[in-house]
């Protein structure tokens, strides 16, 4: 059984990023409002306490007053941004503040798209119809497994999957605007991906099977080879990571990072003391993009084996290795 909506979650409008580069405003702010999480799958830098996450393994979510000035300093860029996701390295749902944090957003005029990205256990009745209600323009829900065995394996919680589903084709019913994408991993779902679609596709806009890659683990890319993102594409292996070009990061307590990597190579601030325009165009995060640009990440002892540029890079338009001469070029006639 074939189904329309085994799409990729990831938005297909996309610019050619080495002509563009760089940016007055970030594409992408993530806002962490929680690090935070109601499951300690065993992937994650929260069961493996060997990987250095030591800023993210808080479990604090973001108090209301940082929000809010995390959302005034944003009003400080000239041009609006693409996606400001509520979400990073926890669990967003765990902030129930969430629907008025989205209100907020959209009442500011900041974005094109808010989003979450969700293992969905906490949602009810209640809670989904207060997103609905605020408007949130996507949800991707990332599945653990597809029934309560599963995820008390992996993710060392009893849950009623039944309840879960039903509170899924709820959403989907009454999501109004929201996009809601639905994605499992090809090693949870096994032999039994045509049983995700059937059970998965009709209470979705999207759903796909993605591949494993290493996310929290060093990884050993070699240069000039070809790897394959979690979509199952491949590309040779990224010498420049584009995230950081496009990205910023504001985790609960404020601190802003200039990229998503659970271990990145420095802070630029905090929001009670340095505004996110500040840190986005300051001489930290230049130089940092300099540097990336001129000596390539694996000459970077802070991203050399981070995989997650191999991940950011989902068609060609998004790699920008071969643009990065003129993007110095560029960066440099900015500063001069």
């Amino acid at each position: 059984m074939s189904y329309s909506n085994i799409i990729k979650s990831y938005s297909q409008d996309r610019n050619v990023l080495g002509k563009v580069l760089p940016l007055d405003t970030p594409y992408t702010v993530l806002i962490d409002i929680s690090d935070s999480c109601n499951l300690r799958c065993k992937y994650c830098f929260r069961y493996d306490t060997s990987i250095g996450a030591e800023d993210y393994r808080k479990n604090r979510l973001m108090d209301w007053e940082t929000f809010q000035i995390v959302v005034e300093q944003l009003k400080e860029f000239p041009s609006q941004i693409k996606r400001i996701a509520l979400s990073h390295n926890g669990e967003p749902l765990c902030n129930r503040k969430l629907p008025q944090m989205v209100s907020y957003i959209k009442n500011a005029g900041l974005t094109g798209r808010t989003e979450i990205h969700t293992n969905g256990l906490l949602l009810d009745k209640q809670y989904i119809e207060e997103l609905c209600e605020a408007g949130i323009d996507r949800v991707v829900i990332s599945l653990q497994g597809l029934d309560g065995d599963a995820y008390y394996k992996e993710c060392g919680v009893k849950i009623d999957f039944e309840r879960f589903y039903y509170h899924l084709k709820y959403f989907y019913q009454k999501k109004r605007d929201t996009q809601i994408h639905i994605k499992i991993v090809d090693e949870a779902v096994g032999d039994e991906r045509d049983r995700f679609y059937e059970m998965f596709s009709p209470i979705a806009d999207r759903v796909f099977v993605e591949s494993v890659v290493p996310l929290w683990t060093d990884s050993d890319m070699k240069t000039g080879e070809v790897e394959k993102n979690k979509y199952g594409d491949t590309f040779k292996v990224q010498q420049c990571c584009p995230l950081v070009f496009y990205t910023i990061n504001v985790l609960p307590d404020g601190t802003i990072y200039p990229c998503s990597h659970i271990r990145p190579p420095f802070k630029l601030g905090n929001v009670k003391e340095t505004t996110i325009y500040e840190a986005w165009n300051g001489a930290q995060k230049k130089a940092f993009m300099k540097d990336m640009l001129e000596s390539g990440r694996f000459k970077m002892e802070a991203c050399k084996n981070c995989y997650i540029p191999q991940n950011t890079v989902m068609t060609p338009e998004d790699s920008i290795d071969a643009y990065a001469e003129e993007i110095l070029e560029r960066i440099n006639r900015t500063q001069g």
